[in-house]
């Protein structure tokens, strides 16, 4: 099933989630992606959405319905492999470590990111705490259970991902995630991991500094937008643009930018690049 849409979901597991998550996305068009939709949880979810937990089922809930679609979400989808090994039972594959996500005694992002820590330190000899996949360090992110990814890993992956892919609560799966499972085309719902730096990045524009207050954040802002649009096929009305540009926390670019990783992963056939893909780990696309 070829996507209609695609979104990019700039995601945050504060607990005020509601404002702090945006989106991005629309209807793809023969000239490209036209976003239509951008704004925070809030004001794009359907019903009363306040807080963490009604935000992440609020977003679950709006997901369901936007089919068929590709969504890139900027939250990490996988462990390295040593933590993976580190457990009674390693998973075999992908899969198998969603439906174990997360570890025995991680009830929320402290433990897990202790957990991790822990082991981490086990398997080098005290000579690590934190350990990246192999698709983390060739675009510059960060250990999924690190001090900034640990909360959003564990949200995003128990909150989100989860439900959509193998349901729960009542609801049905839904998902299909990219390039981890086959056939991703045939769900409603194909998901993949993005990082909006990386994107950046990767296009050669600012990664860095453009989240603030100061003038020359909110330059690098329109700059990056400005980079973003001359290398993607996205359209961004006027009304979004100062949205983008305005917007000091630097989550509308991000959703928007996350946004355009999908649509260049729909265009590649989520096509993976060679030396940084572990299957069991997940895979960033930029």
């Amino acid at each position: 099933m070829t996507p209609e849409f695609v979104y990019g979901v700039d995601f945050s597991g504060a607990t005020d989630a509601e404002r702090n998550v945006w989106i991005a996305g629309g209807r793809l068009t023969d000239d490209g992606l036209d976003i239509g939709t951008l704004g925070t949880a809030k004001s794009v979810l359907d019903g009363d959405v306040s807080g963490q937990a009604e935000t992440h089922a609020g977003l679950v809930d709006w997901l369901r319905e936007r089919e068929p679609a590709a969504v890139g979400l900027d939250f990490s989808f996988g462990l390295p492999s040593t933590l993976l090994d580190a457990v009674d039972d390693p998973p075999a594959d992908w899969g198998a470590f969603l439906d174990s996500f997360p570890p025995a005694d991680c009830a929320d992002p402290d433990g897990f990111e202790d957990w991790g820590k822990q082991r981490t330190r086990e398997a080098t000899g005290g000579e690590r705490a934190f350990l990246k996949r192999e698709t983390d360090g060739p675009v510059g992110a960060s250990s999924p259970y690190g001090f900034i990814g640990s909360t959003i890993t564990y949200y995003g992956v128990r909150d989100v991902l989860a439900p959509l892919v193998r349901g729960s609560d009542g609801g049905e799966a839904v998902a299909t995630v990219a390039p981890m499972q086959e056939q991703s085309f045939e769900a409603p719902l194909t998901l993949l991991e993005t990082y909006p730096a990386g994107v950046l990045g990767r296009l050669g524009l600012q990664r860095r500094n453009y989240k603030g207050a100061s003038e020359a954040e909110r330059e690098a802002r329109r700059r990056n937008l400005d980079g973003l649009l001359a290398a993607a096929d996205l359209t961004v009305d006027d009304a979004d643009r100062e949205t983008v540009v305005e917007n000091t926390g630097g989550d509308a670019l991000d959703a928007v930018v996350a946004a355009a990783a999908a649509l260049r992963a729909v265009e590649s056939g989520f096509a993976v690049e060679r030396g940084r893909y572990d299957e069991r780990e997940g895979y960033i696309y930029v």
